[in-house]
C-alpha cells in the first residue's frame, strides 16, 4: 500500500492549501520550463490527485498521470479532467510504457520520496523520445528536509554548527497532526551525477524566488529546484 493511501482524505485537504503556495514559487518555474506543451504527449509522475495533470491538460498537452496511491488516482478520476489518463503506478519500478512514447516528462516535488534515482532516470530516458524534455522539481536538500539544515548559529559566544548535508538517509517527517511522510535526504549531486549518467543533458536550473506579496513562506530560502534536463 502507498504511504499516502493511509491518510489519503487528509493529504488531499493538506495537498490542496499546499497548492495554493507552490502556485506562487514552484509552478509557475516548471510551466516556464515546459514551455509550449500544446499536442504534445506528457507523462506526470507521480501525479497525486491530478492537480498539476489539470493544468498541462489545459494547456493543450495530451496527459498520462501516474501516482503509486490508488486513493489518489480514483479520486482524481472522479475529477472528469479532460484529455487525462490516470494510471496506479509505482515510478520506483519499471514503467508500464513502450520505449520512446512521449515528448516531455514532468514531477513535482515526487522524486526526494526516491531512494534509487539511478534506475528512474534510466526509465524515463527509456520512455522519452530522441530529443524529448523532463522537467522536474524537488525540494532543496539543504533547507527544506528535516535534520538537514546546515548552518551555524552562536550560543553563549560559542559557534555551533547543525546538520550534516552529506549524509545520505531516510527521513520520517511529520505533515500536519496525523500524517508521517518518508523522503530520502541525498546531496544535490546525486540528482545531477543520476540524470548526467543516464542520458541526459542539463538544459535549465532553476532556484525559484516566491513572490513576497502573495508568500511569506521560505521567501529568503531557495527551498524548491527545478531541472529541465533532455534525452540525448
Amino acid at each position: 500500500m502507498s504511504q499516502y493511501d493511509k491518510f489519503a482524505k487528509e493529504y488531499i485537504v493538506m495537498r490542496s492549501k499546499m497548492f495554493k503556495k507552490n502556485q506562487n514559487a514552484e509552478l509557475p518555474t516548471m510551466l516556464e520550463l515546459a514551455g509550449s506543451i500544446k499536442n504534445q504527449k506528457l507523462l506526470d509522475l507521480g501525479c497525486g490527485f491530478g492537480d498539476y495533470a489539470k493544468i498541462y491538460s489545459e494547456k493543450g498537452a495530451i496527459v498520462t498521470a501516474i501516482d503509486n496511491s490508488k486513493k489518489e488516482i480514483e479520486h482524481a478520476i472522479n475529477l472528469k479532467i479532460p484529455n487525462v489518463d490516470f494510471k496506479v503506478c509505482d515510478i520506483s519500478n519499471q514503467l508500464p510504457f513502450k520505449d520512446s512514447s512521449f515528448d516531455i516528462l514532468t514531477s513535482s516535488l515526487v522524486f526526494d520520496h526516491l531512494e534509487d534515482l539511478q534506475s528512474l532516470f534510466k526509465e524515463c530516458n527509456r520512455i522519452l523520445k530522441n530529443k524529448g524534455i523532463m522537467v522536474f522539481s524537488i525540494t532543496n536538500p539543504v533547507f527544506f528536509q528535516e535534520r538537514s539544515l546546515v548552518g551555524k548559529i552562536k550560543i553563549f559566544g560559542k559557534k555551533i554548527i547543525f546538520g550534516n548535508y552529506f549524509e545520505r538517509r531516510k527521513i520520517v517527517r511529520k505533515w500536519g497532526s496525523k500524517i508521517k511522510m518518508e523522503h530520502y535526504h541525498k546531496p544535490l549531486e546525486d540528482y545531477f551525477s543520476a540524470f548526467l549518467e543516464n542520458g541526459f543533458e542539463l538544459l535549465s536550473f532553476k532556484e525559484p524566488e516566491p513572490n513576497p506579496a502573495k508568500i511569506t513562506w521560505h521567501c529568503k530560502n531557495p527551498t524548491f529546484l527545478v531541472f529541465k534536463i533532455r534525452k540525448k
